[in-house]
């Protein structure tokens, strides 16, 4: 009697098995690193914009100081381009305070609407800012805090932020997500 092989086609149950537990085992270990990039991006993009802002804010206060000003300063012309978006009015420290064309004798940072203000006129391109904490309609959002101070979270992850304190010029990213 002949003995006849059978071909093969296909895979025994045993190797598809195996092929089943090696992916759930990289899957496993690949997806926290791919959630964890995705922190890492948030991240770092609150870090380049609190790098942006700090930058602009020293900028407007170099401005101040190099124009002579000692006091509070209207409509004072930070970048080039002509008209409102470039200009911002200085407190009495010569910080960025609030970005309205009506004259105001002595400028302060003193409400939410000024804090977002400063934030569009310093930051070029600036991510999207509102009073909402809905990521769905702005990137940040704008609080402020008495006196004379602004955070602004981010609203991908509300844990980072960027305080601004117009007293002293300071500006502090909070980049720990953990936080």
């Amino acid at each position: 009697m002949p003995f006849y092989r059978l071909k093969q086609n296909g895979f025994t149950l045993i190797e598809l098995v195996v092929v089943i537990i090696i992916l759930a085992i990289l899957a496993v270990i690949a997806l926290p690193k791919f959630i964890n990039l995705q922190q890492d991006a948030h991240v770092s993009n609150v870090k380049g914009t609190g790098g942006a802002f700090s930058s602009g804010i020293g900028l407007a206060h170099v401005k101040w100081a190099a124009m002579g000003n000692s006091g509070p300063a209207n409509n004072l012309q930070i970048y080039e381009n002509a008209g409102v978006n470039g200009q911002l009015d200085m407190n009495l420290w010569g910080y960025p305070a609030q970005n309205y064309p009506p004259f105001e004798s002595s400028p302060r940072l003193d409400n939410s609407a000024d804090c977002i203000s400063v934030w569009t006129t310093i930051l070029q391109d600036a991510p999207s800012i509102s009073t909402s904490p809905s990521p769905d309609t702005s990137d940040y959002r704008a609080t402020y805090i008495n006196p004379d101070q602004c955070r602004y979270f981010y609203n991908q992850l509300n844990t980072l932020s960027i305080y601004y304190d117009s007293r002293n010029g300071q500006v502090i990213t909070d980049s720990d997500p953990d936080s």
